[in-house]
């Protein structure tokens, strides 16, 4: 019993700071934060939004296979939040206050003077959020059903309608704010964690640990792209960027959110190679859970579980808000919040149903991060104030088509990020007049 008490708290803890906040919360508040956000909340909404179950069972799995060789795949990682940090936002950011900006396609829209450049970002830019939300919703419905807590389907019932109701009440607003306290929550549910595992003998032994497997070239070549360049390829960042409430604020928040990531990486690598030094015959996509379920005091489960399941919704939020957004770009501007809470509804809904039959962490894991690259190299082209639309489209087509040969040529692997590139790459010759 005690772990429902733990998930009604927090359940109401979130849900009254988000009506708490629509109280006092504008149209701008709703729909893009208020453009007032400081570099703080922008740190914390970053850092929450990228760390989710695919990055906790992920990176484990990886760290038990691979062992140091993590930080190797994490590379691209750094160089994109870096470069995203420093030159792309502050470009973003100037360029929204021209244009008053609301979702990822007003951009090259913008930029070009081309409203098909803007329907092509605005409609893979759904696609991809979506496979992002069903990621969250299926990976931590299945976790916590391994547990008992409920059912499969009850897990994901939950889950959806908590992140529905913030989201109705508060917009954009609420996923920031909400953001901040799944942050250290996710610190937090990591701390716990290892504190329940390690001691100082355990850790010096961990440190030393080599894993049975060192990282193939090639998944390094596909890792360090996806990790470099697919941040240029997610709404959410732009939404912050456009949320920011200054370019000082958005570099310090963007820039710094690196650090308490890397944090994560590090804490995950020693769950990692605890894991391969107790049983080294798992499979790493099971690594994370064995942990969770053998390795710590079973008293502290309740928490532990709890802990997931706050962290797990701050990537669904801020997900479902991208495609909620996204659907309604369209719309006369007095019409936009309640046109965006209606989107909002139908977005979880169809989520909801699809991740009731597709439960397939890897698949869906696999698809979304190729996904995420297909607008990158586009993205980039226009952040760099060149306005040639055919350009733009022939990029952002030809990272879906790389997609596609890639998927059909190498099946789901890393590797798939070289074709995805090249497409998008090859898209940039061509010029229309």
């Amino acid at each position: 019993m005690e772990i429902y008490l733990y998930l009604v708290i927090y359940i109401l803890l979130i849900i009254g700071l988000s009506v708490y906040i629509s109280r006092s919360s504008s149209q701008e508040d709703f729909l893009i934060g208020g453009r007032n956000r400081g570099g703080w909340t922008i740190l914390f909404s970053k850092f929450a939004s990228a760390i989710g179950v695919s990055t906790l069972i992920t990176y484990t799995g990886y760290a038990y296979k691979f062992g140091w060789g993590l930080f190797a795949m994490s590379i691209g990682s750094v160089v994109g939040y870096l470069l995203f940090a420093f030159w792309a936002a502050p470009r973003i950011k100037k360029l929204s206050l021209q244009g008053n900006f609301y979702t990822q396609g007003d951009l090259p829209e913008f930029i070009t003077g081309n409203k098909t450049t803007s329907l092509i970002t605005n409609s893979i830019t759904i696609m991809v959020q979506f496979f992002w939300i069903l990621l969250s919703l299926a990976g931590g419905a299945k976790v916590i059903t391994f547990f008992g807590l409920f059912s499969y389907d009850i897990a994901l019932l939950v889950t959806t309608s908590v992140v529905l109701i913030y989201v109705l009440f508060s917009g954009f607003k609420a996923v920031i704010l909400t953001d901040i306290i799944q942050a250290f929550i996710i610190i937090a549910f990591l701390g716990i964690l290892i504190f329940g595992m390690l001691d100082i003998k355990d850790f010096s032994s961990v440190l030393g640990t080599s894993a049975n497997e060192t990282v193939q070239l090639g998944s390094i070549i596909g890792l360090v792209l996806y990790g470099g360049l697919s941040v240029f390829g997610l709404a959410d960042r732009y939404q912050l960027c456009y949320a920011a409430k200054n370019v000082k604020s958005l570099k310090k928040g963007l820039g710094l959110a690196i650090i308490p990531v890397l944090l994560i990486a590090f804490l995950l690598l020693l769950i990692g190679l605890y894991v391969y030094n107790q049983n080294p015959g798992l499979d790493p996509d099971t690594v994370f859970v064995f942990a969770m379920q053998n390795l710590v005091n079973q008293s502290w489960i309740p928490l532990l579980l709890v802990l997931f399941f706050a962290g797990l919704m701050s990537t669904a939020d801020t997900s479902i808000f991208a495609v909620s957004s996204h659907l309604v770009y369209k719309t006369k501007e007095d019409q936009k919040v309640k046109s965006l809470r209606y989107a909002t509804v139908i977005t979880v809904v169809i989520a909801y149903i699809t991740a009731l039959f597709w439960k397939s962490i890897v698949d869906i894991t696999i698809v979304g991060a190729a996904l995420r690259m297909t607008l990158s190299i586009a993205m980039i082209y226009i952040i760099n104030k060149k306005n040639n639309s055919g350009r733009f489209i022939a990029s952002a087509l030809g990272g879906v088509i790389g997609l596609l040969i890639g998927l059909t040529v190498f099946g789901p692997k890393p590797t798939i990020a070289i074709t995805v590139l090249l497409g998008s790459l090859l898209g940039l010759i061509y010029r229309s007049k």
